[in-house]
């Protein structure tokens, strides 16, 4: 009431109010006040006008794209806003449905914001929201992008303690630099009680005073409980007007004995009871449902049979047909309606809402204790019954919740197969709105309902609901959870194919907690199970690349191979295919022998079978796997086949896995790089569309890493890795952060870091030590990537000690690793100029072998990047005493590199060029010490800037 009374004059000056109230009897129902919240503003805007909506309807659906679907799901009113306009959202995974739809919420919440001024979202009783909503919250509240948002919220600190889940919620957004203002609505005070009292009686502040003692006794100061308490005085004739004195009397002393201190639910049953005995009847039976609810629902169960059918102990059968409407309704509703114009409950539209939840409670304590729980069973099956195939949706949650509070009661096998099955309905909607919490409960139920002999009596629902509880867990991130309910289903299904849907959850499962070599392991049991006979141990490493050959041979010169197959359709292969496919994931990380073989075994099936979204997959897998053996125009037009064959599918879901494998591989030197830039950017986005959160962050991470690469400003990029590292640990993506680690850290060091980056204080740098010492050589890719960004750093900050030791641990891993982690083409590069560096300093042949061996690398991949060529051939020709003019030499690669807009490198060439001049006395090495300077400066890397000034300034070469 506060927050509304506030608001109120600020709506005229265009603020936008979205408010809802969480509910204690409805908790287990997913989102019902963030649902119903914004359903009423989407209801708002439809009755605001023609122009109004068209705003509203071109700006989500611009802003939402193919996914505003998936939005009208969850909210039907924006449905009749944005009418035919909406795609049917694309069929995936449950736990990718839940992050698609929390970043398309978030769009949603933006664009709101964008067309009005400030929004206001008002949620009540938080103490009682589902854990999903919470988490919902968490998500708008820290999400920057959102302007022109505050939320606020409501709830009784008495009941939050830290370990509430709302607690937790709060100290989650604190820790996340969200501010949170909290004000405390302290009780009025006694002074304030009797100039209320006074001023609505007209009477002096001397008379109140005895009754203000009273009233102040009793209420503690509640300002609802004052009101209430008042009002019940005067319904009981305590607190009446005397027509002989012409004022009001007032009997304390009675007042005192009829009412014990603090009792809120007495007083406001004591005023219930002075209402006509079907208006409470009908209020007693709306308390058991929760604090609001629809007209359409409460004409399901306003039956004046209920009660009778408790005193009897008859109930009916939850599996009969449904009933024909009572007669009684209208009549009942009528009563109830009284109720309104007591001022009990509040009617909104087409909702019914108590004005208060102590009087949700004082209604619901006038059922005797021995029969709420028969009362709550008859309104469930009353409203299961009653309503329509239509309606049975969007009561499911209402019916369920009603008839498990009866769980011990039921005692034939028929009702409790019934009720199993109900619940897995409605863990299955609950499913579908990707509350996972809420699904979890109820399928839970389900498994409690069947008891101990479920798998001899109901086999086929006993893994249904096996099957979805472990799924939600795996959604809900409860792995324990997970591996009981799949440990049951495997020890109880009766045959192989009833296993695969645990298997494979399973090792979603550990490989979210990066326990890939678990994961791979289970994948290669059951593809075994399946007849797909890997090879044994994966020992015959030599069959594996003469397979791996024998297949590529076929895809030689041509783009187009698998244009014309059919659409794989049988369910074996496409179980195999899904398996398959989920693994190539873990062993990208762990063993590349193995991901050869899985994607090879991946194409057998789709030449057999037919091509799905996992062929395409396979293909982008084949390419980049062709591309570390050195195949690189057969790594292309594989590359190149997966994208034509993805455009032929169409198949969005699969799309950031495509682009993530073939643009990191050979597409990556042959396409522009700021094209490519853009393929990762776009992959991002649709991957947070699809839910695909791991695989669109992995193409977020290789954005930041093309733009390091290709010279984008550091200022930006840092901002950018901010971003998505936020995502990253909202998302729990430990993989992904273990890997941004080192750009994160390169970028950092370059910005601030003027001393030797290996200094023990740099996080790289301390990091690198582990990968020397052994304890990261296990993972390969990983040690590849953190190398690169290693090598980088101590090339451009003049460190060759540490480059020398970056590069020997490339020597160590190219001994098991087909692909090593060159960041689109840059490994090379800066190996090339590392080893220069280290021949000139050391004077060893094998760095100037070594050196020679990377630029002729380097030659066959960069097509698009000529100036890096140029750099290196002048840097190898100065080495060598082979440059005639090499100032010339540098002055060209520095225009090339110029021309690319890569301006690190651009920087690099003139700093070189400056070495050669101090080298030979030349004057101008200054002039290019001091380009070199600016152009650091200009990328951003002010700590490199910061070293060439102090290197070379007390020289008196800096210019």
């Amino acid at each position: 009431s506060l927050v509304r009374a506030v608001m109120t004059p600020l709506l005229g000056d265009g603020f936008t109010f979205i408010s809802g109230k969480f509910d204690q009897l409805q908790h287990a129902q997913p989102l019902t006040a963030i649902i119903s919240a914004f359903d009423r503003y989407f209801d708002e805007v439809s009755g605001s006008g023609a122009e109004c909506i068209d705003v509203t309807k071109n700006a989500i659906l611009e802003d939402t794209g193919d996914c505003c679907g998936v939005l009208t799901d969850f909210f039907p009113s924006l449905g009749q806003i944005v009418g035919s306009h909406c795609v049917i959202p694309a069929q995936i995974g449950p736990k990718e449905a839940q992050h698609r739809f929390e970043y398309v919420f978030r769009l949603m919440v933006r664009t709101i914001a964008k067309l009005s001024k400030p929004v206001v979202f008002f949620l009540d009783d938080l103490q009682w929201a589902d854990a999903y909503s919470l988490h919902l919250i968490t998500t708008l509240v820290t999400d920057k992008e959102i302007q022109n948002f505050t939320f606020i919220g409501c709830f009784r600190d008495d009941e939050v303690d830290d370990t509430h889940p709302l607690g937790s919620t709060l100290y989650e957004i604190r820790t996340r630099s969200v501010a949170i203002t909290k004000i405390k609505v302290n009780n009025i005070i006694k002074e304030d009680i009797n100039a209320l009292i006074s001023d609505t009686f007209h009477l002096s502040d001397s008379f109140t005073a005895s009754l203000t003692d009273i009233v102040h006794q009793k209420t503690n100061g509640n300002i609802f409980c004052i009101l209430q308490f008042l009002q019940s005085l005067c319904d009981g004739g305590l607190l009446q007007w005397s027509s002989v004195s012409n004022s009001w009397e007032v009997k304390n002393s009675s007042i005192e004995a009829e009412f014990s201190p603090h009792d809120k639910v007495r007083i406001l049953a004591r005023r219930i009871l002075h209402l006509p005995e079907k208006t409470q009847y009908a209020l007693k039976l709306m308390s058991c449902v929760g604090a609001s609810c629809l007209e359409s629902t409460l004409m399901l169960f306003l039956d004046e049979n209920i009660a009778i059918n408790v005193k009897k102990k008859e109930m009916t059968n939850i599996d009969d047909k449904p009933s024909q409407i009572r007669k009684q309704r209208n009549d009942l509703l009528l009563f109830f309606k009284f109720a309104v114009h007591e001022g009990l409950i509040k009617e909104e539209g087409a909702n019914y809402r108590f004005s208060h939840d102590h009087i949700q409670f004082a209604a619901y304590s006038l059922i005797p204790e021995d029969e709420k729980i028969l009362w709550h069973l008859q309104i469930g099956q009353n409203v299961w019954e009653n309503a329509s195939e239509r309606e049975k949706d969007k009561v499911i949650f209402i019916a369920v919740d009603q008839m498990n509070y009866a769980l011990g009661l039921l005692e034939s096998d028929g009702q409790k197969e019934n009720l199993a099955k109900l619940n897995l309905r409605a863990g299955e909607k609950a499913m579908s709105l990707s509350t996972f919490s809420s699904s979890a409960l109820y399928f839970d139920s389900g498994i409690q309902i069947l008891g101990k002999h479920q798998w001899e009596n109901n086999y086929e629902l006993s893994l249904h609901l096996h099957n979805y509880y472990a799924e939600a867990e795996y959604c809900n991130g409860n792995f324990s959870a997970v591996g009981q309910a799949a440990g049951v289903i495997l020890s109880k299904a009766e045959s192989p194919s009833d296993k695969v849907r645990a298997y494979f959850i399973l090792i979603k499962a550990l490989c979210a907690q990066n326990r890939l070599d678990e994961a791979l392991n289970i994948g290669i049991k059951v593809l075994t199970q399946l007849g797909k006979q890997p090879p044994s141990e994966f020992s015959d490493v030599p069959a594996i690349y003469a397979n791996f050959n024998k297949t590529a041979s076929i895809f030689k010169d041509t783009t187009d191979f698998f244009l014309n197959f059919k659409i794989m359709e049988d369910s074996d292969a496409l179980i195999a295919m899904n398996f398959l496919g989920e693994l190539l994931l873990p062993t990208y990380f762990l063993n590349q022998d193995i991901g050869l073989w899985l994607v090879d075994h991946m194409l057998q099936l789709s030449f057999v079978h037919g091509v799905n979204k996992d062929s395409v997959c396979a293909l982008a897998g084949f390419s980049t796997m062709l591309f570390g053996l050195g195949d690189l125009e057969g790594s292309k037009n594989v590359g190149l086949m997966a994208l034509r064959l993805q455009d032929e599918l169409d198949t969005q879901e699969s799309l950031p896995r495509v682009c993530f494998v073939v643009y990191s591989g050979m597409l990556s030197r042959t396409e522009p790089l700021k094209e490519v830039s853009e393929k990762f950017l776009h992959a991002y986005k649709v991957g947070m569309q699809t839910g695909d959160i791991q695989i669109a962050l992995f193409n977020a991470r290789l954005y930041c890493a093309m733009s390091f690469c290709s010279g984008g400003g550091l200022d930006e990029l840092g901002r950018d890795i901010q971003i998505f590292e936020k995502q990253m640990i909202e998302y729990k993506q430990e993989l992904n952060l273990k890997i941004s680690f080192p750009l994160k850290h390169a970028v950092l060091t370059l910005m601030t870091c003027s001393d030797n980056p290996s200094h023990e204080s740099n996080e790289l740098f301390k990091e690198s030590k582990n990968l020397l010492q052994g304890t990261l050589l296990k993972k390969r890719s990983y040690a590849s990537n953190y190398r690169f960004y290693c090598i980088c750093i101590a090339y451009i900050f003049c460190d060759y000690d540490f480059a020398r030791e970056m590069i020997e641990l490339r020597w160590i891993l190219e001994e098991n690793l087909c692909k090593l982690y060159d960041s689109f083409g840059a490994g090379h590069f800066y190996d090339c100029l590392s080893s220069v560096a280290l021949a000139r300093k050391t004077n060893e042949d094998k760095w100037k072998k070594y050196a020679l061996e990377c630029f002729e690398k380097e030659k066959t991949l960069t097509s698009s990047r000529s100036h890096r060529l140029l750099i290196l051939e002048t840097e190898i020709d100065t080495l060598t005493s082979k440059a005639n003019n090499a100032v010339i030499d540098f002055d060209k690669a520095i225009n090339a590199a110029r021309e690319s807009e890569h301006i690190h490198e651009e920087a690099i060439a003139n700093e070189r060029a400056g070495d050669f001049c101090l080298s030979q006395g030349d004057i101008r090495a200054s002039q290019y010490y001091g380009q070199a300077y600016r152009l650091y400066l200009q990328w951003g890397a002010k700590g490199k800037a910061a070293q060439i000034q102090r290197n070379y300034h007390v020289s008196n070469t800096f210019q």
